[in-house]
């Protein structure tokens, strides 16, 4: 092989492997994305489960309207604050236990 050539060859090994990193990357700064969509589409999907839930239930819309009122503003920002610690802990397993049913699916299949 002439040198020309090996040079070619050399260049052209180079930019796969930079293309095989640029392609890596790419596809962890897309987990994020995805894992961000995930989550909105969830919270989209409670919401809209629990609008047509109201709708078909006015009363209990109500009813549970009055019991918010009723119970002291305390106690609603300790059980937010207490929602929000598991809602934090819930995003920082829900990765690993997706990633567990993957593995577990992909060893099921295989």
């Amino acid at each position: 092989m002439s040198t020309q050539q090996n040079q070619l060859a050399q260049r052209r090994e180079a930019l796969l492997l930079k293309i095989r990193a640029q392609r890596q990357i790419l596809t962890l700064q897309t987990q994020g994305i995805r894992q961000s969509l995930d989550m909105a589409e969830l919270g989209y999907q409670c919401a809209s489960s629990v609008m047509s839930r109201i709708k078909q239930r006015p009363l209990v819309a109500i009813a549970i309207a009055a019991v918010v009122f009723v119970i002291k503003p305390t106690r609603i920002a300790s059980v937010s604050r207490s929602a929000l610690k598991t809602w934090q802990i819930w995003r920082a397993i829900a990765p690993i236990i997706q990633q567990f049913s993957a593995s577990k699916k992909n060893t099921a299949s295989g």
